[in-house]
C-alpha cells in the first residue's frame, strides 16, 4: 500500500491523514468529539517510513507481524520499515507521525540517540510512560501539526524537520528498558528471529548470505528460513538484501559520501555490481536515488 493510497481512505481509517511531500505524513482523530473509532484498515505494508504512534484515551487494537498487540492509554508504539501491520476497529483517541526512514535515521544520528533505537528495521518497540511525559511529546507533535498545515514556502521542509528532531529527542530522552512492554510471543522461533536481526545488525556491511547468519545463531538455513518468513512474509535472502539497502539508502540521503566510497565501505567487489543489487533492491540506481532524496537538499534549498 503506498502512502497516496493511504491519503485516500481517510473515511475508512476514521483518522485525519495528511501529507507533506509523502515525507511526513501525520494520522491523528484529536479533534474527533465524543468516542472516536478508528476502524479496520488491513493490507497495510509499511515498506519506507517509521511509524510512532501515541495512544492518549482508550485502546489501539493491531496485528503486527501476526500478532495481535494492544496499544493503550499512554503507551507509545514505534513500528520500523518492513513490518506488517494492520489497524483493527478501536476506540481510542490517538495520533500517529509517519517518517521518511532516511529522514528519521539522519535525525537519530544529529541526536545520538542511535544507539537507543537498536535494530532499525523489522522491529517494534512498545513503551508506557507516565502522562506528563506524554504530554510534552503531545505539544510537540501540535507544533509539528501546525508547521504541517501552513502553506508551502522554501523552509518547511527544514522547519518540519526541527520540529520532528525535538520530538525524537525528547522522546528518547523519556524512553528506557524500565518503559519497555515486554513481548507477548516468546517462543523458540521468535528468539532466534531476534539473535538473526541482531547478527545482521552487526554483520550487514561484509556478510550477505543466509548460511552466514544461520551459523551465527546455530541453525539450519532451512529453519531460519522458515522462521523468517514466518515473522515477515520474506524470504530470509529479502531480508538481509531490504536491510542492507535501507542502510544504504540512509548513506545516500546524508550525501556524506560518493556512491564509489559507499561500494567499498559495504565490501561490494566493484561499483558496477554495487549499483545492480540497488537497483534490483530499491528500484533505482544509486544516483538516482541520491538525486531525489539528500539532507543537503531538504536543508539548504
Amino acid at each position: 500500500m503506498k502512502e497516496e493510497d493511504l491519503l485516500k481512505k481517510d473515511n475508512i481509517i476514521g483518522l485525519r491523514i495528511n501529507s507533506f511531500k509523502d515525507r511526513y505524513i501525520l494520522l491523528d482523530n484529536l479533534e474527533v468529539k465524543g468516542e472516536p473509532i478508528v476502524y479496520t484498515y488491513s493490507e497495510m505494508y509499511n515498506k519506507q517510513c517509521t511509524l510512532i504512534i501515541s495512544v492518549l484515551h482508550g485502546t489501539l487494537h493491531m496485528v503486527v507481524n501476526n500478532k495481535l498487540v494492544e496499544v493503550r492509554s499512554n503507551d507509545i508504539f514505534i513500528i520500523t520499515p518492513y513490518v506488517h501491520y494492520e489497524f483493527l476497529e478501536s476506540k481510542c483517541i490517538m495520533y500517529c507521525i509517519m517518517v521518511q526512514n532516511e529522514i528519521i535515521e539522519d535525525i537519530y544520528e544529529h541526536t545520538a540517540t542511535g544507539s537507543s533505537v537498536g535494530v532499525r528495521y523489522y522491529k517494534c518497540h512498545h513503551y508506557h510512560l507516565d502522562r506528563y511525559y506524554i504530554d510534552i511529546l503531545l505539544n510537540d507533535y501540535h507544533l509539528i501539526r501546525i508547521e504541517h498545515d501552513r502553506h508551502d514556502y522554501r523552509m518547511k521542509e527544514m522547519t518540519l524537520r526541527a520540529f520532528m528532531t525535538a520530538f525524537i529527542a525528547h522522546l528518547y530522552s523519556f524512553v528506557s528498558e524500565e518503559t519497555e512492554t515486554e513481548q507477548v510471543d516468546k517462543s523458540k522461533g521468535w528468539v532466534f528471529y531476534n539473535k538473526f536481526l541482531n547478527q545482521l545488525s552487526l554483520y550487514y556491511k561484509k556478510e550477505r548470505s543466509v548460511q552466514f547468519y544461520a551459523q551465527k545463531i546455530g541453525i539450519t538455513s532451512k529453519y531460519l528460513s522458515t522462521i523468517v518468513v514466518n515473522y515477515t512474509e520474506h524470504t530470509a535472502s529479502q531480508v538481509i538484501d531490504n536491510y542492507v539497502a535501507g542502510r544504504i539508502k540512509q548513506m545516500l540521503y546524508s550525501n556524506n559520501m560518493n556512491i564509489k566510497k559507499i561500494s567499498e565501505h559495504y565490501n561490494f567487489p566493484n561499483q558496477s555490481f554495487f549499483g545492480r543489487f540497488f537497483k534490483r533492491v530499491a528500484g533505482m540506481s544509486p544516483y538516482e536515488y541520491q538525486k531525489l532524496f539528500n539532507r543537503k537538499k531538504i536543508i539548504e534549498p
